[in-house]
């Protein structure tokens, strides 16, 4: 999908054709705007189907993890884990070719965050951040370089790997 942008938990007031907010103040959040989930649920934006999974809500922050299926290529979004998801939170996250996760966020013991990861079974692995790579790096035992961008089609994923990890560059 050329000219497509989407922009997961954006530093900034950024516009995307498609937002996801992983956390939400509940207390204090307006209405989401017309391009912008931030919740539990199942959407379509523009052809792309989100499937937004409830992980709980501690403390008057809802967190949500989401499925987004797009271009034929199933990504996965988890972010700032408080605890690990349910077995149900799992089977609704569903097969995932590329899972982007959240180290530096979680609060969960890098083992066990491992562990999760390896039962989701993600053929690619991506931080967002350098230290986060980094982490994976070394709980999997790969070594990788970073890379400027990812350009990817669904055809260049093979399902039969599990967890590779891809090192973006963070801005």
């Amino acid at each position: 999908m050329a000219d497509f942008s989407l922009l997961v938990d954006p530093p900034t007031k950024k516009k995307g054709n498609l937002v996801l907010e992983t956390e939400v103040d509940v207390s204090k959040k307006d209405l989401p705007e017309e391009a912008v989930v931030a919740g539990a649920g199942e959407y379509e934006i523009s052809g792309v189907r989100v499937r937004g999974i409830n992980l709980g809500n501690g403390g008057g922050v809802l967190q949500t993890a989401y499925a987004v299926k797009f271009d034929d290529i199933r990504l996965g979004f988890l972010a700032g884990l408080k605890k690990a998801p349910n077995q149900n939170a799992l089977d609704e996250l569903g097969e995932t070719d590329i899972l982007f996760v959240n180290i530096e966020s979680s609060v969960l013991p890098k083992k066990e965050l491992v562990s999760l990861i390896k039962r989701i079974e993600p053929s690619i692995l991506i931080a967002p951040t350098d230290k986060g790579a980094k982490t994976l790096m070394e709980e999997f035992g790969q070594k990788v370089s970073r890379e400027e961008k990812l350009v990817i089609k669904a055809k260049d994923i093979n399902r039969e790997d599990k967890n590779k990890i891809i090192w973006l560059k963070s801005e």
